[in-house]
């Protein structure tokens, strides 16, 4: 190969199709894993149409078969990475903690913890045998800060950033360098949906005062996560590692 490779997990969310079309515009070779084969094979076409290098795989990130397939795959084409970007998640259900569903519980864990921690395990082989490695896992600020009537979804989120500083002590002798990323509120599909959640039938006044809580003003745009995202895979130095990245407009600088 003479270009960089790696894989992204959750490719045909928001976030990660976004940052996968941006790391194959700036010619990275880019594995994109998703649940869903449709959205997978949306996010090969357009970075293909953009002239990138893209191959696609549907798997299911809480099974573990599933994701030691993914990394199968990924060696299958390249025989190494360069890079994985960790990001597949769910919100999850949105109720107060007294009465959140345990069966919901249990599918935000699985998906945005199990499936972070075996996303690790499976990608190390080939992470240890590419120069200058770099792994970013998707927390949030969430990760960071209280989420009232997402009680799932922030405790996932904390325990990413904590798995993400274990990671990045073992790795580390390996030349493998581990970050989390920590986006706020960002104009997507998942914040649509948590704004419906959290106000039924008032989903436009819960942005507006989510907005009121973020110093900037604003939700982040969604190439301002993947830009970060990408440096952090491809261009961040090796020896920042270990750290939660917040990209939050001040929100958790208050």
């Amino acid at each position: 190969m003479d270009r960089r490779v790696g894989v992204v997990t959750g490719a045909g969310g928001n976030i990660g199709r976004a940052t996968a079309e941006l790391l194959g515009r700036e010619g990275f070779g880019v594995l994109c894993v998703d649940s869903n084969q449709a959205t997978v094979d949306a996010t090969v076409a357009a970075i293909r149409a953009a002239g990138g290098l893209a191959e696609g795989f549907a798997a299911d990130v809480t099974d573990e078969a599933q994701v030691y397939a993914y990394a199968a795959k990924c060696n299958e084409l390249w025989g190494c990475a360069n890079f994985f970007f960790n990001n597949a998640g769910v919100e999850g259900a949105k109720a107060p903690l007294a009465s959140y569903p345990t069966d919901a519980w249990d599918k935000v864990i699985a998906v945005n913890l199990r499936g972070v921690f075996l996303g690790l395990k499976a990608m190390l082989p080939l992470l240890r045998h590419a120069d200058a490695a770099r792994v970013v896992n998707t927390a949030s600020v969430a990760g960071i800060i209280g989420t009232p009537m997402l009680a799932a979804y922030g405790a996932s989120k904390h325990a990413v950033v904590g798995l993400t500083m274990t990671a990045a002590i073992e790795f580390a002798p390996m030349d493998i360098a581990v970050n989390a990323i920590c986006p706020g509120p960002v104009e997507s599909d998942m914040m649509r949906r948590i704004e419906e959640g959290v106000a039924p039938g008032a989903a436009a006044a819960a942005h507006d005062q989510y907005e009121q809580n973020i110093p900037a003003t604003r939700y982040a745009k969604l190439e301002e996560v993947a830009e970060l995202a990408v440096y952090l895979l491809t261009k961040s130095p090796m020896y920042m590692t270990g750290q939660a990245v917040a990209i939050d407009g001040a929100m958790t600088a208050k």
